[in-house]
């Protein structure tokens, strides 16, 4: 079953309809984004972007910086709205009870055997939503219950204790103290900082505070998990690290992970499939083995060529 759907999504930044219509008639004639940019002064940031991320996934997208990475994942949560397309959600499709307090006790409703037989581009559910569609309200809801996202520089709020900034998607939900602060301590102990819950952000080191964040991505529960180089600023041994735990983690909560790296090595330790961007055009969807063995142009080859 597919939980995120991306249909024909392309963005052009800094461009009316007009404009922008220009720019993606040269790319549908084949034109790279390098030279539509030198011709109309238009930026490309994704270009026709059809993309099924399954329930229970952990889905990696790769490529090179500016390959449109960052621009494709901050369309799922519409930090970013596309020039054209549509994104679909399925809100009915949740990893865990939404009783946070009983997080760890609870079963996955979506197995591996499920994830591996449901084909790519299969149709999507009739409780799928278009997100592009949402009012304020109703966006403030889909952020809120549907997906929580984890910062490459980690997002904490440095006036806050890291017990407030766990609980801090919680207080918004307006939950009682005490309860927001049970699942906050709950979450610090799953990812090893139980005993800094007073503690501020400054007086951490990096790793710790990427595992605050992950901590505070996990608290409110949400089925769906956005992860935007969430590891590259930190250590190789402590990206080691936070690499392990999200797979045990995810092992027992099995939400839909989408997480980008620019790192091979990376996406094939803790990708299931990997979408692989060059251009801001999709190149490639596949399996770790699927995209080395029949890799569909040479820089995916290169790419996985350039796995140590």
């Amino acid at each position: 079953m597919n939980h995120i759907q991306l249909e024909n999504i392309s963005k052009i930044y800094n461009a009316n309809s007009t404009q922008a219509q220009s720019a993606l008639t040269l790319l549908a004639e084949g034109m790279d984004s390098i030279k539509v940019k030198e011709q109309t002064g238009y930026s490309v940031g994704l270009y026709d972007i059809n993309l099924n991320v399954k329930a229970g996934e952990l889905h990696c997208i790769m490529g090179l910086s500016g390959s449109g990475k960052s621009t494709l994942i901050r369309h799922i949560n519409r930090l970013i709205d596309p020039t054209s397309g549509k994104i679909w959600v399925d809100t009915s499709i949740n990893a865990k009870n939404t009783n946070t307090k009983n997080t760890a006790n609870m079963q996955p409703t979506t197995t591996t055997a499920d994830l591996n037989k449901d084909p790519v581009g299969s149709e999507k559910s009739s409780s799928a939503i278009n997100v592009l569609e949402l009012d304020d309200k109703g966006l403030q809801h889909y952020r809120q219950q549907t997906v929580s996202m984890v910062f490459q520089h980690f997002g904490l709020v440095p006036h806050m204790t890291v017990m407030q900034n766990v609980a801090y998607g919680l207080r918004v939900r307006k939950m009682s103290v005490s309860e927001r602060h049970e699942v906050a301590r709950h979450w610090l102990n799953e990812v090893g900082l139980q005993n800094l819950e007073h503690s501020y952000p400054d007086e951490l080191s990096g790793g710790m505070q990427q595992r605050v964040g992950l901590a505070r991505a996990l608290a409110t529960d949400n089925p769906i998990l956005l992860m935007d180089e969430a590891f590259s600023a930190l250590d190789p041994l402590i990206r080691a690290q936070l690499q392990d735990q999200l797979l045990e983690l995810q092992e027992r909560l099995n939400k839909t992970i989408v997480f980008i790296t620019h790192d091979i090595d990376e996406a094939v330790k803790v990708g299931q499939r990997i979408s692989i961007l060059n251009g801001g055009r999709l190149v490639q969807t596949g399996t770790p083995h699927e995209l080395r063995h029949n890799p569909a142009d040479d820089y995916v080859a290169q790419f996985m060529s350039a796995k140590a």
